[in-house]
C-alpha cells in the first residue's frame, strides 16, 4: 500500500493520504500548539516529518487491523480467501477516507484541475487500499497452512513472505527517500538579509516558507485556472489564454507573517502577469460578493475581501525577474497581494471563489493558517524596517566600529502597501534621531534601500536603532510584539562596540 501511494506521488503528482491527513489536521490545531509543537520539535522542518511519520505510522496499524479482521472472518468462515469481503471492506474504507478528506481532495501535486483532481484523490484511495486489501489475502495465504499435500511446506511459503515484505520495505524506504531528496529541506525557511541585500532579490534567494514536504511539480499543460462561486459566467483559463491577456510588471515586496523584528522573511522582485480585476470582470461577479477564496494545487486555501481583490495592483503572476516562476515559487501561476502578508499570496493556485456575504464561510477564520488564529487583528502589514550592514550577528553588528572612522549602516525600509517616506537613525538607543538617506526608494508597495554615514565620536557601547514612516508620515510601531500570532512590531536595535582610534 504504502509503495503503491509513494510510486503514484512520484511518478504522477497523486496526492498520498498521508499527505491528506496532514493538511486536514495541520489547520485545526491552535496557532499555541502549533509553535509549542514546533519549539519541541525543534523547527518547522522536524515537526513536518513528525506529522508524515504519525500518518503513515497510523495507516500501518489501520492496515494491520485490518489484517488481523480477515483472518479472523476466513477463519470464522472456514474459508481460505474471501475476496468479496475485502472489496466490501475496501470500498468502505475509501469511502470513508474520501468523505473526511473531502476538503483536502482538490489537492494535486501535478496542478489537475480541482475537478478531475477530486476523481484522481478518489481513484488513488482506491487504488491504494485495493493494493492493502489483496497484500491482505495473499499473504494470509502464504502464512496459512492446511492439511492437503500441496499447502504443507510452511516454512517455505513463511519465508517467501518474509521475504517480498522485506523487499517491499526496502523498495518504499528508496521511494522515500527519493521523495525527501526532491523535497523542501534545501529551501523550506530560507531567508535574505545581510550585507549583500540588493534592491530586487534574485530568485534563488528570494525567501522561501513551505507547509510541504514536496512541493507541486505542475505540468503546465494539463494545468487550468477556475474562478467559480458566486458569478454571472463561470470559466476555467488555459495558461496560454491567460498569458495572451494584457500584462503588466510591478515591483512588490512579500513579507512573511513569521517575520521577526530585523530578520529575513521578506523579499523583493518584479512580477509579471495580468491584474486580477481583469479577470474577474470577465466571469461577471454577482452584486454581493464580499469575499474572494483561493485554491492552490497543494491544498493551500486563503481568503480575503473582495475590494482587496478588485485593486489592480492584485496581481495572477506567471512571471518572478524576467523567468518564468520557478517551480518553488508558485509555478505556473501564483498571486501577488500588495499589502497583506505572504500567506495571502498563494502559490501553484488552481481555483479562485467567489463568495457572496450569506456564506457560512465567511462567519469564521477561514483559512489554511488563519484557522489555526494566526493574524487575528488583520492581515495589513505594519511598516517595518532593519539594518543589514554591516553585518549584524544577533543583536550586535559582528565587528566593532572605530571612533574617527566614517562607517556605511544599510538596510532596508517597507511598509506594506503605503510606500516609505523617510528613515531615520540613532546611535544613542533612541535619544536622538538623524535621517538616513533613501538611495534606493520603491514604490507604493515596495521596499526602499537606505544608508547612513556613521561617524563615532567616542568609545564603548552604543545601541544603533533605526525607524521608518510611510507616505501618510506615520511612523513605525515601537513597542515591541511577537510575531506569533499576528504579526511583529518594534524597531531594529543592534549593539555596537567603537574602539579608540
Amino acid at each position: 500500500m504504502l509503495c503503491t501511494m509513494a510510486a503514484l506521488r512520484l511518478a504522477f503528482g497523486w496526492p498520498t493520504p498521508t499527505e491528506l491527513i496532514f493538511d486536514r489536521v495541520f489547520p485545526k490545531l491552535t496557532v499555541e500548539f502549533f509553535i509549542g509543537s514546533l519549539v519541541k520539535a525543534g523547527g518547522y522542518t522536524p515537526l513536518k516529518l513528525r506529522g508524515v511519520y504519525g500518518a503513515i505510522g497510523g495507516q500501518l496499524v489501520v492496515a494491520a487491523v485490518g489484517g488481523v479482521v480477515y483472518a479472523w472472518h476466513v477463519s470464522r468462515r472456514e474459508k481460505q480467501r474471501d475476496w468479496r469481503f475485502v472489496a466490501v471492506g475496501v470500498l468502505v474504507v475509501t469511502i470513508v477516507m474520501f468523505a473526511l478528506l473531502w476538503p483536502q481532495t482538490l489537492t494535486n501535486y501535478a496542478g489537475l484541475p480541482p475537478a478531475t483532481a477530486r476523481v484522481v484523490a478518489a481513484l488513488e484511495m482506491l487504488i491504494s487500499f485495493g493494493m492493502c486489501g489483496a497484500a491482505i489475502v495473499w499473504f494470509h495465504s502464504l502464512l496459512t497452512t492446511s492439511r492437503s499435500p500441496a499447502r504443507r511446506d510452511a516454512g517455505r511459503r513463511r519465508f517467501i513472505a518474509v521475504a517480498i515484505g522485506a523487499g517491499m520495505s526496502l523498495a518504499f524506504g528508496s521511494m522515500l527517500r527519493r521523495l525527501f531528496q526532491i523535497g523542501t529541506f534545501l529551501y523550506d525557511g530560507r531567508q535574505y538579509g545581510g550585507p549583500g541585500v540588493q534592491k530586487i532579490t534574485p530568485n534563488d534567494q528570494f525567501y522561501q516558507v513551505s507547509k510541504n514536504l514536496v512541493d507541486p511539480l505542475v505540468a503546465r499543460d494539463s494545468w487550468r485556472l477556475d474562478i467559480i462561486g458566486a458569478v454571472e459566467q463561470p470559466r476555467a483559463w488555459t495558461f496560454a489564454e491567460i498569458a495572451a491577456l494584457p500584462s503588466v510588471e510591478q515591483e512588490t515586496t512579500l513579507l512573511c507573517i513569521s517575520y521577526g523584528v530585523g530578520s529575513g522573511l521578506c523579499s523583493n522582485a518584479v512580477w509579471k502577469g495580468v491584474p486580477l480585476p481583469t479577470l474577474l470582470e470577465q466571469v461577471k461577479p454577482k452584486p454581493h460578493v464580499a469575499a474572494v477564496l483561493f485554491h492552490a494545487a497543494d491544498g493551500y486555501y486563503e481568503m480575503f475581501r473582495f475590494d482587496k481583490a478588485t485593486e489592480p495592483t492584485t496581481l495572477v503572476a506567471y512571471e518572478m525577474n524576467g523567468e518564468p516562476l520557478p517551480q518553488e515559487h508558485g509555478f505556473p501561476l501564483r498571486l501577488i497581494v500588495p499589502g497583506l502578508y505572504g500567506e495571502k499570496s498563494p502559490k501553484w493556485l488552481t481555483r479562485i471563489e467567489l463568495l457572496e456575504d450569506s456564506d457560512s464561510r465567511l462567519r469564521g477564520k477561514y483559512g489554511f493558517y488563519r484557522e489555526q488564529g494566526w493574524a487575528r487583528q488583520g492581515d495589513e502589514i505594519p511598516i517595518h524596517s532593519r539594518i543589514d550592514a554591516p553585518q549584524v550577528w544577533g543583536d550586535h553588528f559582528a565587528e566593532a566600529f572605530v571612533v574617527g572612522k566614517t562607517h556605511e549602516l544599510r538596510g532596508m525600509a517597507f511598509s506594506g502597501d503605503n510606500g516609505v517616506s523617510k528613515v531615520e537613525i540613532s546611535t544613542d538607543d533612541g535619544d536622538t534621531w538623524d535621517e538616513a538617506e533613501i538611495h534606493q526608494p520603491g514604490t507604493d508597495i515596495s521596499w526602499s534601500l537606505w544608508r547612513y554615514q556613521w561617524m563615532p565620536d567616542e568609545a564603548g557601547e552604543s545601541q544603533v536603532v533605526v525607524r521608518a514612516y510611510d507616505n501618510d508620515g506615520e511612523q513605525q510601531i515601537s513597542e515591541f510584539r511577537d510575531q506569533v500570532p499576528d504579526g511583529a512590531t518594534g524597531l531594529h536595535r543592534v549593539r555596537a562596540t567603537v574602539n579608540a582610534a
